[in-house]
């Protein structure tokens, strides 16, 4: 079978299009084909390694988490709703529902972050290490088969897997583009394609390895002055949101009883009925925790955003926050 008969196959070409298609559209369709089938075999893979090594690959990819969370968040849902149906109790499952549904990915988004952040910083020695090794007259595979001795934190794993598969004969560009598809950071994609666009053109290796590894450094330094910068906010976010709470449990402790209070004077004397006489402090103190824990967790989504830019950052402050604000109107109020 050839690739028109394997179009129509699929469905991919229909009969009218046939004889009408020239070559340089018939190859442009079997581009698009292979790459389509390329990417659901990857999905296959990863469906596949996770039920194989789940913790392994939920370190990769921190969204397999909510696969694990959220059924099991389901099943604390229902046992709750069982226990807790038409009580107050019911505020207490949805919101440790939620917490439950977040925790395992926040664990796992700010584990790969701090991964992440200690192979970057590890990269520019890397490189420059192995841009003295090729002054020194070793040969690239030589050089990172040298360098895989020494400790690079969390990088030396990556080292030592490039030491691996130059010693089978890859070549040190592909090794690299394998590297960053691997690791798959902002700083490394750089700095890989850097390295490989200049021994294209026909470069000296060893500049080009020193240029990358001045470029990652440089690109980390103003990342950490960034974050530096950038922790202010997350500073306000944690204040401000302490003040709205310090705010509500005043209100709560002491203008909810004083207006029930009232309304009971009120009812007494046969005056206001309608308004301030139905007044019910349960439902105000209610409301007023409803309003606490979301004010909690979607500052903490913000904090994330702007601290760390990255919303699921955010994950672990608005866990922290909805923790303190279910607390204090449980055990305080």
């Amino acid at each position: 079978m050839n690739f028109k008969d394997l179009l129509l196959s699929v469905g991919s070409l229909s009969p009218a299009q046939d004889n009408t298609l020239s070559e340089d559209e018939l190859r442009e369709l079997e581009d698009a084909l292979i790459d389509s089938r390329i990417e659901e075999s990857k999905k296959n893979i990863l469906v596949k390694e996770f039920f194989k090594k789940p913790a392994k690959t939920i370190y990769k990819h921190p969204q397999y988490a909510f696969l694990i969370s959220i059924p099991v968040a389901l099943m604390a849902f229902t046992v709750g709703m069982i226990f807790a149906w038409g009580t107050v109790l019911i505020d207490d499952v949805i919101i440790f529902t939620i917490l439950i549904s977040i925790t395992p990915p926040a664990i796992a988004y700010h584990k790969k972050y701090k991964n992440t952040d200690n192979v970057e910083e590890y990269l520019p020695v890397f490189l420059r290490d192995v841009s003295e090794m090729s002054k020194a007259g070793l040969t690239l595979p030589r050089a990172v088969n040298t360098v895989a001795k020494g400790e690079y934190g969390a990088l030396t794993k990556e080292v030592q897997h490039m030491d691996s598969s130059m010693s089978w004969g890859v070549s040190f560009e592909h090794t690299l583009l394998n590297f960053a598809r691997r690791v798959n950071t902002p700083i490394i994609e750089r700095s890989v394609a850097l390295i490989t666009q200049a021994s294209r053109a026909g470069g000296k290796v060893s500049s080009v390895l020193e240029a990358a590894a001045r470029d990652a450094r440089e690109v980390k330094v103003l990342e950490r002055e960034r974050n530096g910068n950038m922790m202010v906010y997350v500073v306000i976010s944690y204040m401000s949101f302490f003040v709205f709470i310090f705010v509500i449990a005043m209100l709560t402790s002491s203008f909810v009883p004083a207006m029930a209070e009232a309304g009971k004077a009120a009812s007494a004397a046969g005056a206001g009925s309608q308004f301030i006489g139905a007044f019910d402090p349960s439902v105000y103190s209610r409301l007023m925790m409803h309003t606490a824990v979301l004010q909690g967790f979607m500052s903490g989504l913000v904090a994330g955003q702007m601290g760390e830019g990255s919303v699921y950052q955010g994950l672990k402050h608005s866990i922290v926050l909805t923790l303190i604000a279910w607390t204090v109107f449980t055990f305080l109020i």
